[in-house]
């Protein structure tokens, strides 16, 4: 009879791409799970895996047992974690991705409090900007905008999100203050941008919503570089509200015509699609967005 546990770590060593993702993934040394599945090979007497230094390919006979046992093998596995999920203790790790700007965002506490709450999981924080495939990637859940997520996409709303212009009073001081959108052309805007093209911020004000083309001498790929060169008096940005809450309420920045912000969108927790959620990857939303609510009530 074949070992389930060879079987599931060679469906793992697949989805993985690789021996030593695979275990990452699982926890396990990948010499180990290297030698599972030569056990499950001679199990089988056939090859299933070709391994080289660059890739890892499935032979004819690999692919074929692979499509058979996959869904078999995740099957199995949710039984699993759906018996050990009721569990009053959930444990285990847990692989959370947020960009940077969100997790500027998030007090530490969330994290420290959620570890000293639940001492049975470990937490792994993937602050990555870049677009992940939570399946590919071996995440639990994603916290994201929803502008990114694919309409059937497994959401939870945490939280709305919206965006408005600061500057530090030294560069008011020193420039002077807008009057009106169309004046903004003539001051230095600072820019969260991957792009050095013409630059197009989108705001809704009393007259509905407007777009304004800026220019500027410096841009980062993230909020808080932006923050920071606004704090230094380095021209006007525009910032999510929490980036910048405690900046305006310490007189570090003041806000800019400020009958204009963004339209107002959601972050979200999203799950991946086609697989059990975790009660541990739920109660560390929850945490969240109670965090949240406390922190930036209206």
């Amino acid at each position: 009879m074949l070992d389930l546990n060879q079987v599931y770590l060679f469906v793992e060593v697949v989805r993985a791409g690789s021996f030593a993702e695979a275990a990452r993934r699982v926890g396990m040394p990948a010499n180990t799970i290297g030698r599972r599945v030569q056990q499950l090979e001679s199990e089988l007497k056939s090859r299933l895996i070709l391994r080289s230094t660059r890739k890892l390919t499935l032979t004819a006979i690999g692919q074929t047992f692979y499509e058979q046992c996959a869904r078999n093998i995740e099957e199995l596995v949710l039984a699993g974690q759906q018996a050990t999920d009721t569990h009053p203790e959930p444990s285990g790790p847990l692989r959370v991705a947020l960009s940077a700007d969100f997790f500027e965002i998030l007090p530490i506490s969330v994290f420290t409090d959620f570890l000293a709450r639940y001492p049975g999981i470990s937490l792994e924080l993937v602050i990555d900007n870049a677009y992940l495939d939570l399946i590919e990637s071996g995440v639990d859940l994603a916290l994201r905008p929803e502008s990114l997520l694919d309409e059937n996409a497994t959401r939870r709303v945490l939280r709305k999100r919206s965006m408005r212009l600061v500057a530090s009073p030294k560069y008011l001081r020193a420039c002077g203050t807008p009057a009106s959108l169309d004046e903004l052309s003539q001051y230095d805007c600072l820019l969260v941008s991957r792009s050095t093209g013409p630059q197009i911020w989108d705001l809704n004000g009393p007259e509905g919503p407007a777009r304004v083309q800026v220019r500027s001498r410096f841009l980062a790929s993230t909020s808080n570089p932006v923050r920071k060169a606004a704090i230094e008096g380095l021209g006007i940005a525009f910032l999510q509200d929490a980036i910048v809450k405690k900046d305006i309420e310490q007189g570090r920045l003041v806000p800019v015509l400020d009958q204009y912000r963004s339209e107002p969108s959601n972050i979200c927790a999203v799950f991946p699609n086609h697989r059990h959620i975790r009660r541990g990857a739920t109660i560390f939303v929850e945490s969240i967005q109670k965090k949240l609510t406390e922190l930036y009530k209206e």
